[in-house]
């Protein structure tokens, strides 16, 4: 059966581990070198999907200025538009990522997020800015099925939290050099005259942030073309991807881990985001930190929580496996989560900005703590076959459900409920002190399931 598999991948054009890993070890794993190259350079991949993604959050402002926008329009902007075609391609592209090369599938999309970045930079109205952010959304759809399928065939299941915590740190590295290289390049930029184009194309200096956003990721489409192989499939039952009908009698099968698992991680998502969109424009209008202050500072926050979050998140779940807890993974999840409501309720009523600035951090560094977990929980229990396309609706739960909704949702209740911009800080604290506890509740109700299914795979492999 092996051998029929292998020959399988090989005539669709996938390399066997020899061809596509070069020495392994005993294990037949890669050699770690390579896997953790390849590891590194995914998380790089991540990070440019994440400043192209999240760039807008700091030219809210300018943007909402110049085209003359509400808060629920730029709202839209930056999560809907992106969401609703990342949901379009979601899963047709998913289900290609499970069968066919996910290395030429991520570099291809790659080049594509990139040039959409660089669109962004020539919009003139609402509805081309809507398009373009829509463009950069479809191009990033199939980044996160492919990246966490190939991390899961380069490493054992022991190293997963410590690969899962790299690939966040490209994530998160992203979000915080977003603000960071936002805020640099709008203080450089300060008092660029508008530069005219042919046909009445105006561009002003947060177009040219959008411009300059775009290039880095295409160079890096061209490493990973010329040094990343394709990682061989491991514990695959079929050829190629499965049925959508298989998939679905699996998650339904299991969907008292599922439900609430990914009905938690989009209620914690739609918090993050909502509080990570509006956190420039809160310093802005609560404490009057432009964007060239409160970006570098902003940024600094997720680059100093993020891996301290991570490694702790990492640390922990190693330390549970290692107390044979079949629930690891979703613990330090519930732990997280726990710990960063409170941080996230308290932060935007603090009295000044340095107070915010600390308990944001701190509601950071626990957020970042559940990563490593709930990545490698949903590899874990899911085949390889079906990888790319539950990744799909695991992703959908982040960045559709909680990057769609999180936005809006906070502007709503500003523009709704409070009928005043400069009452965000209100706002961000009843949201955070509503879907908080939720998304404590439904991961506590998956992780009883989660640790029986956990159980029934390693008697399975042991037999």
């Amino acid at each position: 059966m092996a051998a029929v598999l292998l020959a399988g991948e090989t005539a669709r054009g996938e390399s066997t581990p020899d061809e596509a890993d070069g020495r392994a070890d005993a294990g037949g794993w890669p050699s770690p070198l390579r896997a953790w190259y390849t590891i590194i350079i995914i998380a790089l991949v991540s990070m440019m999907s994440n400043i192209d993604r999240g760039i807008i959050n700091l030219l809210v402002q300018p943007i909402k200025r110049d085209m003359v926008l509400s808060d629920t329009q730029v709202s839209l902007l930056v999560g809907f538009a992106f969401s609703f075609f990342y949901m379009i391609c979601g899963l047709p592209m998913s289900r290609v990522s499970d069968g066919r090369n996910r290395k030429l599938i991520l570099t291809s999309a790659l080049a594509v997020w990139s040039f959409a970045t660089a669109l962004c930079g020539l919009a003139q109205t609402f509805w081309q800015l809507f398009a373009t952010r829509g463009l950069v959304g479809a191009g990033e759809l199939v980044k996160g099925p492919c990246s966490m399928s190939m991390i899961s065939d380069l490493v054992p299941r022991e190293r997963l939290p410590r690969a899962f915590a790299i690939y966040q740190l490209g994530i998160n590295a992203g979000q915080g050099g977003a603000l960071i290289i936002g805020g640099a390049l709008i203080a450089l930029l300060a008092g660029m005259p508008p530069i005219v184009l042919a046909n009445g194309v105006i561009i002003k200096s947060w177009h040219v942030v959008f411009l300059l956003c775009g290039v880095p990721g295409l160079l890096l489409a061209l490493i990973m073309m010329l040094t990343i192989r394709e990682p061989a499939r491991r514990g695959r039952r079929v050829q190629g991807q499965a049925p959508i009908r298989e998939v679905a009698l699996f998650v339904g099968t299991r969907w008292r881990i599922y439900v609430p698992l990914l009905l938690g991680i989009a209620i914690a998502s739609i918090e993050l985001f909502g509080m990570v969109v509006w956190r420039p424009a809160f310093f802005e209008r609560t404490y009057g930190w432009g964007p060239e202050i409160a970006g570098p500072l902003l940024g600094a926050m997720m680059l100093i929580s993020t891996p301290l979050g991570l490694f702790l998140g990492a640390m922990l779940a190693e330390r549970f496996m290692r107390e044979m807890r079949d629930d690891a993974m979703l613990r330090v999840c519930l732990v997280s989560h726990i710990l960063a409501v409170p941080f996230a309720v308290a932060m935007p009523l603090m009295p000044n900005p340095w107070l915010a600035f600390a308990l944001g951090l701190l509601a950071l560094t626990a957020v970042g703590m559940s990563a490593p977990g709930q990545n490698s929980a949903i590899q874990i229990i899911t085949p390889n076959e079906m990888r790319g396309q539950v990744s799909a609706i695991y992703l959908f739960s982040i960045s559709v459900i909680g990057g769609g909704f999180g936005p809006t949702a906070i502007a709503l209740i500003t523009d709704q409920l409070f009928h005043d911009e400069a009452m965000l800080r209100y706002a961000m604290a009843l949201f955070a002190a509503v879907v908080g506890p939720i998304g404590i509740l439904l991961t506590w109700l998956a992780m009883k399931p989660y640790a029986a299914a956990v159980r029934q795979l390693d008697e399975q492999t042991t037999t």
